[in-house]
């Protein structure tokens, strides 16, 4: 108490209250900002994209959201990449991207990428035939695969289907690319009569749009190539 200044002390009170509500207003604000992710470092965002549009293999850099967790962001990238990369091809892209952003931008937990191919579209009505008795939509790319490979292994003049890569157009049209060993010695004319043929099977089987046939030549030239090496002394 300050002698002869008998309001000073209760001046003094409301002064140091004052300040305790107003630090505690902040932090309410801050804590509401991280809660309802509203806090974007733009740094952190532009450093980002920066990094992920390094990538030799990302065509663009569409979208960077952080979320504030304590001291650290998570952050979300999505990048667009050539169209028609296998899936593999994507992850590998995705985690290339991830760790050269967590290893050179500080203060991140953790980055989840999404590659997504260029120019793809994803239908509106995908929902609405899902939910009807459609049929040839709802087969997955593993059984388009597996009856591909049939098709195809039935045929007489096919000697090995060596890969098959099932891709979605619109998300629900079906597109299948092919690529099989056929005799060494067959013609132009017949390699190309074959995967003709090939083609209408597989295009007027049900689940399956288009098709692609790649002819292989010189596969079993290549293998007895090998083989006399490795047995020649």
């Amino acid at each position: 108490a300050v002698p002869g200044f008998l309001a000073a002390d209760p001046f003094a009170g409301m002064l140091v209250a004052g300040m305790i509500a107003m630090t505690g207003a902040e932090i309410m604000g801050e804590s509401v900002k991280q809660l309802t992710d509203a806090v974007t470092d733009e740094k952190l965002v532009r450093d980002v994209e920066m990094l992920a549009s390094d990538d030799a293999d990302v065509k663009n850099v569409t979208r960077v959201r952080a979320r504030q967790v304590g001291s650290s962001a998570l952050v979300d990238v999505e990048v667009e990449v050539p169209p028609d990369l296998s899936a593999s091809c994507m992850r590998a892209i995705e985690e290339r991207v991830r760790v050269r952003i967590v290893s050179e931008v500080e203060g991140i937990l953790d980055v989840e990428v999404r590659a997504m191919g260029e120019d793809v579209v994803f239908c509106p009505l995908l929902t609405a035939i899902e939910d009807s008795n459609v049929e040839g939509h709802h087969v997955s790319a593993t059984q388009v695969e597996e009856e591909t490979r049939d098709l195809l292994d039935a045929h007489p003049d096919v000697r090995e289907v060596k890969g098959v890569t099932v891709h979605y157009q619109d998300t629900v049209f079906v597109r299948v690319d092919a690529n099989i060993c056929v005799d060494p010695n067959a013609t132009v004319s017949q390699a190309n009569a074959l995967a003709a043929t090939l083609r209408e099977d597989l295009e007027g089987s049900d689940g399956i749009d288009q098709a692609n046939i790649f002819l292989d030549l010189n596969a079993d030239t290549a293998t007895e190539n090998i083989l006399e090496k490795m047995l020649s002394p």
